[in-house]
């Protein structure tokens, strides 16, 4: 969440509108997010080589459905409020439970 934050207000900073930095924000994160899973988390189940890159595809497109739901619910409380990091953190919490849950069972399958 922090990366997230930090990512959108730099982007907000620099005046990208909302909708777009906060898709890009969490796209990035995304991304980090499964390196970090994958070194940390599941390390017991650590991901290499192809299988690395088989499961951070599967990643990012199980976490690209809840995209959907963190933009519309972030942007529909930003421009309700317009306290970007209050909206920030409202959507990336929304998506936050559908991808542990769904990437661990569909991602790190236990062995």
């Amino acid at each position: 969440l922090g990366l997230h934050m930090l990512l959108l207000g730099t982007s907000l900073n620099a005046d990208v509108q909302f909708g777009v930095a906060q898709t890009l924000s969490t796209v990035i994160v995304i991304a980090w997010n499964f390196m970090l899973n994958n070194a940390l988390t599941y390390r017991d189940q650590r991901l290499r080589g192809w299988r690395m890159l088989w499961g951070m595809l599967r990643f990012e497109l199980i976490c690209g459905i809840s995209v959907v739901s963190n933009v519309g619910v972030a942007s529909w409380v930003y421009d309700y409020s317009s306290v970007w990091w209050v909206a920030g953190l409202t959507g990336a919490l929304v998506g936050t439970m559908w991808n542990y849950l769904v990437s661990a069972a569909l991602v790190w399958q236990v062995r």
